[in-house]
C-alpha cells in the first residue's frame, strides 16, 4: 500500500490518505495502521478495490461519507 501521511487535516487532526497497490490492503498491514491511528489520535482514510472507507470517530466518518455521497474527493478538494 502506499500512504499519503498527514495528507489533510480535519478539526486539527492529521489523516493519512492509504491505497493499496493491488486491489486492497493487505488485512495485517490494514490492522497495524489502524491500531496506529487509533493509539496516536490520527485519522485514516482507506481504499478497498474502489470503495473508500475512513477510521475514526463517527463525525469524520460521517463526514467523508458525505464527500464521497456528493462525488468529491474524501480530502474533500
Amino acid at each position: 500500500m502506499i500512504m499519503l501521511a498527514a495528507n489533510f487535516v480535519w478539526r486539527g487532526l492529521p489523516v493519512d490518505v492509504v491505497v493499496p497497490v493491488g486491489k486492497q490492503p493487505k488485512k495485517k498491514a490494514l490492522d497495524w495502521l489502524t491500531r496506529f491511528c487509533g493509539e496516536n489520535r490520527r485519522l485514516l482514510v482507506y481504499q478497498i478495490d474502489d470503495e473508500w472507507f475512513a477510521f475514526g470517530p463517527p463525525m469524520f466518518q460521517t463526514d467523508i461519507a458525505s464527500r464521497l455521497g456528493r462525488g468529491e474527493t474524501p480530502w474533500g478538494d
